[in-house]
């Protein structure tokens, strides 16, 4: 993005609804830019002479006294095609101007697809009180050029301005995996399913509850999974449909009031972050004595990993927790990892049907 680009955002958000900005203007687009002084005397030389900004006094291409903004945004051709779309297919102005903010998305689509999502748009708007509370992939596939992830792909704002509201359609199902007996002892939410797989298998364990997400598909990847097991219990507990992978245990809803829950993901700052988004929702939740052999391992010799892309964790940022336990927890794995996965069935029961407190190990942060 060049200077006068750059400075062209940063004089209408700072504008906002005035006509001019003053005082030390350089040293402020300076700040809020990141630009250079010579880069900023440079942008404003060229909004000058293009009549976008004005001042009575200039001193070495500065401004001295108040800078009068008349700011053009340039439109991007993707915008401007889709307005083009918009008015040939023959809306209204409103409904222009409604449907307008959706150009942005539309860079990679043709003409002819374009004229086919305005007219799809169209038929939803007018089929929206025959289907409202059908599921929205099914909706979009059938109205917005056979794809079922276009309709949650577009700003819901402009969709709802031009009379389509989202909200109105049902979202994919939320499939939860359960294992366990029909009273167990306690309840574990497991983040990977892989893991709950080897911890049904593991003999001496069928007292536990376990509880995993399905996934949405077989792309998941191991963070995803906790993430929408964290995304599922925020938003749609009581929506929550139970499979039942061995056992006969309660429907879920039962599992998530036990009152012994415990929480058992992999030792890095991703699986406590969704412990933490986990306990906001379920305040009786606590860490698995699961925890306690993990951070043995990430104590010992080639048994942890760091957060790099060939273990597909090199997107994990560092963050605080003013709970004293997951901040000790985040200083053990704040370089170096452990996978869930990592322990072994005899490991997986001697420690399942324990909680994780730092006084019970021999490794004290």
């Amino acid at each position: 993005m060049d200077a006068a680009m750059r400075l062209r955002e940063v004089l209408g958000r700072l504008a906002k609804d005035r006509r001019y900005l003053q005082g030390n203007v350089v040293e402020r687009l300076c700040r809020e830019s990141g630009l250079s002084r010579g880069q900023v005397v440079a942008g404003l030389k060229v909004l000058r002479e293009s009549g976008e900004i004005a001042c009575t006094e200039w001193f070495r291409g500065e401004p001295m006294s108040r800078l009068y903004l008349s700011l053009t945004r340039r439109m991007p051709e993707a915008e401007q095609r889709w307005r083009a779309v918009l008015q040939s297919e023959g809306l209204g102005e409103d409904d222009v101007e409604a449907l307008a903010p959706l150009g942005l998305a539309m860079g990679a689509l043709g003409e002819t697809d374009l004229q086919r999502l305005v007219e799809g748009l169209v038929r939803l708007r007018e089929a929206m009180d025959s289907e409202a509370g059908a599921g929205r992939y099914g909706v979009s596939a059938r109205y917005l050029l056979g794809s079922s992830k276009l309709l949650d792909a577009l700003p819901s704002r402009a969709l709802r301005a031009f009379g389509v509201d989202p909200d109105r359609f049902a979202g994919p199902p939320s499939y939860v995996v359960v294992a366990g007996p029909p009273d167990p002892e306690r309840v574990i939410l497991v983040e990977n399913p892989q893991a709950l797989e080897a911890a049904v298998a593991a003999v001496g364990t069928d007292r536990i509850a376990w509880v995993a997400t399905f996934g949405y598909g077989l792309s998941a990847s191991g963070e995803e999974y906790g993430r929408q097991l964290a995304s599922m219990m925020e938003g749609a507990a009581g929506k929550l449909i139970t499979l039942i992978r061995g056992g006969n245990p309660p429907a879920v809803q039962a599992l998530l009031k036990h009152p012994v829950l415990r929480f058992w993901g992999d030792l890095d700052r991703e699986g406590l972050r969704i412990y933490w988004r986990l306990r906001a929702c379920l305040p009786q939740l606590q860490l698995s004595g699961l925890y306690s052999p993990m951070v043995a391992l990430c104590e010992a010799q080639g048994a942890h990993h760091p957060y790099a892309n060939v273990v597909a964790k090199e997107n994990q940022g560092l963050w605080d927790c003013d709970d004293p336990v997951v901040g000790q927890l985040l200083a053990v794995c704040g370089e170096r990892a452990v996978d869930q996965e990592a322990l072994g069935a005899d490991t997986t029961r001697d420690y399942a049907s324990t909680d994780f407190h730092w006084a019970d190990l021999d490794y004290q942060p």
